[in-house]
């Protein structure tokens, strides 16, 4: 796989996923950084730039991905929380 980005050209999406989704991806993510690191390593070759970018790619990708899903379910839960104690408090009033 040649990685070739053209930074004059990246654009930034959005995306919306179920849970399981973004649970199947980010172990996609874990499955491919393992394989790489123990199954496909060269030992004693060094790593050349691409092999670097690919890593570092897939790693920065899984992180991203994992702190969008927490922040998400984080306000979730709050608006949850909030609507909740709304509506208790026009029972009592």
């Amino acid at each position: 796989m040649k990685l070739d980005f053209d930074i004059n050209n990246i654009r930034k999406n959005n995306i919306e996923l179920l849970d399981c989704q973004i649970d199947l991806i980010l172990r996609s993510l874990e499955f491919y950084a393992y394989s790489y690191q123990f199954i496909y390593s060269r030992k004693g070759k060094c790593e050349d730039k691409e092999e670097n970018l690919r890593i570092s790619l897939v790693t920065d990708t899984y992180h991203q991905i994992l702190n969008e899903y927490n922040n998400q379910n984080f306000k979730s839960s709050i608006n949850e929380f909030l609507q909740g104690f709304k509506n208790n408090s026009k029972k009592i009033a």
